[in-house]
């Protein structure tokens, strides 16, 4: 724009000597550098950081698929380049071994819940069983102090007195055999989770829902509203539940990203809300109004990452990295998510300061957007 503009006082010299107003003395020779260094002191340095413009680009979230589960493609419904909707189904993982899974494990829970009532049922037989060994017990204690009083009289041999004393230490024993086994089963009775259920229930019933989510994720579905980009899947392909490894590439298609890259030393003025303009090789001749969202908060150089190595700032001082500015269209005309990611242009953002050269960039955006039909 600098030269055109000094080109234009050039051609206003030669007619204004055309027409004999003025006489090329080296004055009026000299006079284009003087106004190409005042335009560039009063208008064009100025306009850097009044408004200031760079590079911009069009952004769009692609998405690796990895399946949640492992197993052989029966179908591909889904069609490359065609939009589709949140929750359709992109491709079906043969679901047979995991609906056999859910039947083996709905069986299992079933019988878990019988659990309950047979447990129930071990209780009252070991209480049975305790009433039955206290009784025989009385019974041989009884005996016992019977023959322990006349073993001296001879109505009670001393072998009939040790064998009533064997048999009354074994009821004993019995009895506290039958007393554990009571408390063992009224422990497997009373063992329930915090939810208050039977654990071996709520131990089949996570085990079923986990069958079932992989049975719900055999058909592995759209994350989002947007288009799959490449398709090299096709049925008997075996896919498998690992995050290196991508099935499909999808496109998100209902968030777009516009950033433009301003250098650091022209962002003092930039705000969010403030107009600007953006121009893409995408759509020739065009320009298109927007705003700031707002400026992003670090660069590829401002990143500390996890490792055993001192960042290094010489290269960086060395190189500054312009700050990415997220703008949002503004323009009814035209739709963010209809543009495709990786459109590249020119952006401008119009700021508060240096006004009166505003109209300078937006001449110098619209020259851009007509030659965007010849490169």
């Amino acid at each position: 724009m600098i030269i055109f503009l000094t080109l234009l006082y050039i051609g206003l010299l030669f007619a204004l000597k055309a027409a004999g107003i003025i006489r090329l003395n080296l004055a009026w020779k000299l006079s284009p550098i003087a106004w190409f260094l005042l335009l560039n002191v009063t208008l064009f340095v100025p306009l850097q950081w009044g408004a200031p413009a760079g590079p911009v680009g069009v952004f769009r979230n692609v998405i690796e698929i990895v399946p949640a589960v492992s197993g052989q493609v029966t179908e591909v419904p889904v069609t490359p380049l065609t939009e589709v909707e949140e929750g359709d189904p992109l491709f079906q993982i043969d679901p047979e071994p995991f609906r056999d899974d859910v039947r083996r494990l709905t069986a299992a829970l079933d019988e878990a819940r019988q659990q309950p009532k047979l447990l129930q049922a071990s209780v009252e037989i070991a209480e049975a069983a305790v009433a039955r060994s206290e009784a025989e017990r009385d019974q041989a204690s009884a005996k016992l102090g019977r023959s322990k009083r006349l073993v001296g009289s001879g109505a009670v041999t001393q072998e009939e007195y040790e064998a009533d004393l064997r048999s009354a230490v074994v009821a004993d024993r019995a009895v506290k055999e039958a007393a554990a086994r009571l408390n063992q089963a009224q422990v497997q009775f009373d063992s329930v989770t915090a939810e208050g259920e039977n654990t071996a229930v709520a131990q089949a019933t996570q085990a079923l829902a986990r069958a079932q989510y992989d049975l719900d994720h055999a058909t592995v579905r759209a994350p989002t509203k947007g288009v799959v980009q490449q398709l090299a899947l096709s049925p008997g392909t075996r896919v498998a539940a690992m995050p290196m490894r991508g099935s499909l590439l999808f496109v998100e298609t209902d968030r777009t990203r516009i950033a433009v890259a301003i250098q650091q030393n022209q962002l003092r003025y930039v705000r969010a809300d403030q107009p600007a303009e953006v121009v893409l090789k995408f759509r020739p001749g065009r320009t298109f109004a927007a705003k700031v969202v707002g400026v992003a908060a670090v660069t590829s150089g401002g990143q500390v990452r996890t490792s055993g190595v001192v960042e290094d700032i010489t290269a960086k001082q060395q190189r500054a990295e312009p700050y990415q500015v997220v703008l949002e269209l503004t323009d009814p005309s035209v739709d963010a998510n209809t543009l495709p990611g990786g459109a590249v242009g020119v952006a401008a953002i119009y700021t508060d300061h240096v006004t009166f050269a505003h109209v300078i960039r937006k001449v110098m955006l619209r020259m851009t957007a007509w030659t965007n039909y010849l490169w």
